[in-house]
């Protein structure tokens, strides 16, 4: 057996796309979640059936399909780095002075996590201190 594939025609579509203004609403859960950000608190959603605490706070649980009305603030001092990505180039290919790291930190017992940018002695497992809460999120890492 083979797994050889071939294209023969891809489809394509050349045109412009000319957008003045696009804003994209967060909705109830997101509006809570930026909220506290701007008071420099992480705040999740806690499903009332299934107990799960999601991060970011989400509107409905994915556990149960329950809709979520329960905010619930989060302690950023338990962050941790569930994995890491380290870019060296930019768009253009050119490289950076500076290579970039970007985390994924995550709490204990709360499902999901948030991109931010790293620094320090970023590992798997470090420990994640908040520095900025403006969007997107800045931690070192210890």
């Amino acid at each position: 057996m083979s797994w050889d594939k071939s294209v023969k025609e891809s489809i394509k579509w050349h045109d412009n796309m000319e957008v003045e203004k696009y804003e994209y609403t967060v909705g109830p859960a997101g509006e809570e979640f930026f909220k506290g950000l701007k008071q420099g608190k992480i705040i999740g959603s806690k499903c009332s059936k299934c107990g799960k605490i999601y991060i970011p706070a989400r509107t409905y649980c994915e556990n149960c399909f329950v809709k979520i009305n329960n905010y619930v603030e989060i302690k950023k001092e338990e962050a941790y780095v569930d994995t890491y990505t380290i870019i060296y180039k930019d768009d253009e290919g050119r490289q950076l002075d500076k290579p970039i790291y970007i985390a994924m930190i995550r709490f204990p017992n709360t499902v999901g996590g948030l991109l931010c940018y790293a620094e320090g002695n970023v590992k798997v497992g470090g420990k994640a201190k908040i520095i900025s809460f403006d969007w997107p999120l800045r931690v070192t890492v210890e």
